[in-house]
């Protein structure tokens, strides 16, 4: 029987080579990844969509670190608060066409005794932020002028809160209103009752 001679495992210089070339090169990298320095990473190395809002840590990213023309977050919900607080690009009060000038709900009854005297009303109008901006003067019976300060508006709608009571309001000039209550059983004027009056 022919004896079968064992032949041990020389690798080649080729594989020697090789397998130093690529330990090396899993050496290498492994040492770059930990070893960066401070800003060696440039933009032109970072693919685009390569980092995500999921790789950048929660506090990484300041408003001194922000360009000129970007918005924060904090920022947009400041300018939106802003927004909310205006109607049509106008700041809260300030009137505009359309929009309801001016507004007061009115006792008659503690102006009964000031006839040919203005007397100052709480109210609103929008042209004057005055704590006198909204006056009432008995004129007669059941006659009331009702003056919103610096208003132009020429249209008023009013309304009674009184039982048995019907009102009217006429223009006397741009925000003054003559303002009449009577009773809708006998169509006598009279005293004491409480309207609305909206002004545009």
């Amino acid at each position: 029987m022919k004896q079968i001679k064992k032949r041990s495992f020389r690798p080649t210089p080729a594989l020697v080579v090789a397998f130093v070339a690529l330990f090396a090169a899993m050496g290498g990298f492994g040492y770059a990844a930990v070893k960066l320095t401070p800003a060696s990473v440039k933009t032109k190395n970072i693919k685009a969509s390569a980092v995500t809002t999921d790789k950048i840590a929660d506090g990484a990213v300041t408003t001194p670190k922000l360009a000129p023309d970007a918005v924060a977050p904090n920022a947009t919900n400041a300018m939106n608060a802003a927004n909310a607080a205006k109607l049509g690009g106008a700041a809260p009060g300030q009137c505009q066409t359309g929009w309801l000038s001016a507004s007061a709900t009115i006792d008659t009854a503690p102006v009964n005794g000031t006839l040919d005297q203005p007397m100052a009303v709480p109210g609103f109008d929008c042209a004057s932020k005055a704590s006198d901006a909204v006056t009432i003067q008995r004129e007669a019976v059941g006659q009331y002028t009702v003056t919103f300060a610096d208003s132009d508006a020429r249209v008023a709608t009013v309304s009674s809160a009184g039982a048995n009571a019907v009102t009217a309001a006429t223009m006397l000039q741009p925000g003054s209103f003559l303002v009449k209550v009577w009773n809708n059983s006998d169509a006598a004027f009279v005293d004491g009752k409480a309207f609305s009056l909206n002004a545009f």
